[in-house]
């Protein structure tokens, strides 16, 4: 075999090497083209343990606002967080088998979603104050960025004292994207 077959060879074996790097990148691509192409409230109802925090979503109209145009960023409660509201607050305000309380059901539900995107990238290293959709504020501490909380400033009338009574929710699960903004998991409800 002289030089120019075995360059020829190598040329063959590396063009096809490069198509299939490149149908190997396509997939992965498309793969995320996917999960990009997700709205907020998709991404939310697609996982089986924020089954509760889509349901209150969905029966107080807050569904709405997560396929909508604007920009969120949503802490999600798992089930086990979202049962871990006292039984009277979610009687109250999502009974079972009724209406949600039109005004506080939303209120509840919205005290988890605040506007832009907001990745744990952004908030690393600081205490960050933000203001939710409902006009309560709630406190990122992400100055430990393998322990983010998220904690109600209080004064939305659910509990006397807000979250000092509460307390912090922590990030389980960070920076789900969506397409109209990013989903942060959290192991319990933020009470406004």
């Amino acid at each position: 075999m002289n030089h120019v077959t075995v360059s020829r060879r190598l040329a063959v074996l590396g063009g096809g090497a490069l198509v299939l790097a490149a149908c190997g990148s396509s997939s992965t691509t498309q793969t995320a083209a996917v999960t990009q192409q997700r709205d907020l409230m998709t991404v939310i109802a697609s996982n089986s343990d924020l089954e509760r925090f889509t349901d209150g979503l969905r029966r107080t109209g807050a569904d709405q606002l997560l396929r909508g145009q604007g920009t969120y960023t949503v802490f999600a409660p798992t089930n086990s967080g979202w049962g871990s509201i006292p039984a009277q607050i979610r009687n109250d305000v999502l009974p079972p088998n009724a209406p949600a309380d039109p005004i506080r059901g939303r209120a509840l539900m919205v005290a988890h979603i605040v506007e832009g995107r907001h990745t744990v990238a952004s908030l690393a290293g600081r205490r960050t104050t933000l203001m939710t959709v409902n006009g309560n504020r709630v406190i990122i501490d992400a100055t430990n960025t393998s322990r983010v909380t998220v904690e109600s400033d209080g004064g939305g009338g659910f509990n006397a004292g807000g979250g000092s009574i509460w307390g912090a929710s922590t990030v389980t699960t960070a920076d789900m994207p969506a397409t109209n903004g990013i989903v942060h998991i959290v192991d319990k409800a933020v009470l406004p």
